[in-house]
């Protein structure tokens, strides 16, 4: 009938093709219900992780204002440029609300509520607004595909150190890149997210990107908290120090001194001027690897000055620095390297020096414990706390053995460790003592609980003999105890098994310092983020 090339269709014919094709499109294009109620699940999750994300932004913005009101000569600049980042995020977030709301109000008339889409079906919404104008839309989707992938620019720009971050904004927004529309074919970014789609499917993608720029934001933000130190070497001051082995010196012996910067960059060498003068390492007055060294002719003061140059990642900078020196009669320097007391059951380090004199001329006794000379100086073990010991010096200067002071230190007791785990992130190795949130996958791999003391000035090895760890659950909590150091298999199962903003406590903890005396640690409080 109308099969031969020679025998044209008749009206008929036509109408009955054009109502198969129709009804065959009606057919491709239903949505089922269950389809659309799970984009409405996605919808709402992403307005939870949005929400928690404005939070924690919101958090960071208070901690870097904190920041600055400490110090905003350091921070002003980086906080100038975090509230850009906010801005900027801001108005693209804004910008793909107000394209939703243009969808939704053309699916449910001008009453149309974002939160509440009667037509979620609607095939026809999404690409009214966000098609080009030449495919019978309004083109907002190019404009934000355009503000997507300025914004992707701009927050590269603040992260290109970091090739990580890098990458990530690159994979985060990739509306640049050819998408699989319906056909299979490649089509842009705009065609693909808004023609022939359901308005909740397209609201849905837009909620994904606002989640992502606030995620973005963060992230960022966070990355330029972290570039406040960067400049001065992570450190909140960056000085020049002068630190002499002493300032009295005996007649016609040496005054020795380090210049150096305080958390210095031990990758390049500083250049070092005296009055003017660079120190090449060479002649009577000279710095060479940060010691200045210079002879000590006569009794009485001696002042000098100068200042180092160093090349820092944002160009060389200058430290000025100044110091003086009293050249004396001699005099023994006893003085503990770690802390002003001794600690029973353990080594203290002990700078014992006389100036002027090298160091295989003196010696020392000591009661009260033992003393003995190691290749970095000396070494103490006290017997008991309580029992003072007092150290007594001695050298050889010109081939007589002259008594140059004693010293008397104090004997206490080791204080109580803290316990902590480990965990790893990003390449590093951080520790973990409690209180703040800390990421689930960073628990997911304990094995060990530690104990260490919090004075960073003292050393001492502590062994973990048991703990507790308490368990919230329905039916209450249970107390699950180790019987080491180890954590259990029911102690990591139940980690496993907690949620985001669980809590548990590690407490019982017991350890065994080097002096042999077993304590009870401070219980610890974790929060699973």
């Amino acid at each position: 009938m109308g099969g031969a090339t020679n025998c044209p269709e008749t009206p008929r014919q036509k109408m009955i093709g054009m109502m198969y094709i129709v009804l065959t499109a009606m057919l491709a294009l239903n949505v089922a219900a269950d389809i659309l109620n799970g984009f409405t699940m996605v919808e709402n999750s992403l307005k939870i992780n949005t929400t928690g994300s404005e939070n924690r932004n919101k958090n960071l913005y208070l901690k870097f204002e904190d920041l600055n009101s400490q110090n905003p000569t350091k921070v002003g600049a980086w906080l100038n440029k975090a509230n850009e980042v906010k801005k900027k995020s801001d108005a693209l977030y804004n910008q793909i609300q107000e394209l939703k709301i243009a969808i939704v109000k053309q699916a449910d008339g001008p009453e149309g509520d974002v939160n509440n889409i009667e037509a979620r079906d609607n095939l026809d919404a999404a690409g009214r607004i966000g098609l080009d104008k030449d495919q019978g839309g309004q083109g907002k989707g190019k404009e934000l595909k355009e503000a997507i992938l300025k914004y992707r620019a701009d927050m590269i720009e603040l992260v290109k150190a970091d090739t990580s971050k890098v990458s990530l904004l690159k994979k985060t927004f990739n509306q640049d890149l050819k998408v699989k529309g319906h056909d299979g074919m490649e089509q842009e970014w705009q065609v693909a997210t808004f023609e022939m789609m359901p308005v909740a499917a397209a609201v849905t993608i837009l909620s994904k990107i606002q989640s992502d720029v606030r995620n973005t934001e963060g992230d960022v933000v966070t990355y330029l908290k972290s570039m406040v130190d960067a400049d001065d070497y992570r450190v909140n001051k960056i000085e020049a120090k002068v630190i002499p082995n002493s300032k009295y010196v005996i007649r016609g012996g040496q005054y020795v001194a380090d210049i150096v910067l305080v958390a210095s960059d031990t990758t390049q060498k500083p250049e070092v001027y005296i009055g003017g003068n660079p120190q090449t390492g060479t002649g009577g007055s000279l710095v060479k690897d940060g010691h200045y060294q210079t002879g000590a002719g006569s009794i009485g003061d001696h002042k000098y000055a100068g200042y180092i140059r160093l090349n820092s990642p944002m160009g060389s900078k200058i430290y000025p620095f100044q110091s003086d020196y009293n050249v004396g009669e001699p005099t023994a320097i006893i003085s503990a390297d770690q802390m002003n007391v001794f600690y029973a059951g353990i080594d203290n380090q002990v700078s014992i020096s006389v100036p002027g004199v090298p160091a295989g001329y003196i010696s020392a006794s000591m009661t009260g414990g033992s003393l003995r000379k190691t290749g970095k100086g000396w070494v103490v073990r006290p017997q008991k706390p309580g029992t003072p010991c007092v150290i007594s010096v001695t050298a050889k200067i010109d081939g007589k053995t002259q008594s140059m002071g004693k010293k008397s230190f104090r004997v206490k007791m080791l204080p109580p460790p803290v316990a902590f785990f480990t965990y790893t992130e990003n390449g590093g190795t951080f520790k973990y003592k409690g209180q703040t949130p800390i990421q689930k996958q960073h628990l997911l791999g304990l094995e060990q609980l530690r104990a260490e003391l919090d004075d960073a000035d003292i050393e001492a090895d502590f062994s973990v003999l048991g703990f507790e760890m308490t368990i919230p659950g329905v039916m209450g909590t249970t107390i699950e105890r180790s019987a080491g150091k180890s954590f259990t298999a029911k102690q990591r199962a139940a980690i496993k098994d907690m949620r985001s903003g669980s809590k548990f406590f590690i407490s019982g903890i017991q350890a065994k310092g080097p002096d042999g005396i077993t304590r009870k640690l401070p219980p610890m409080e974790v929060v699973v983020r």
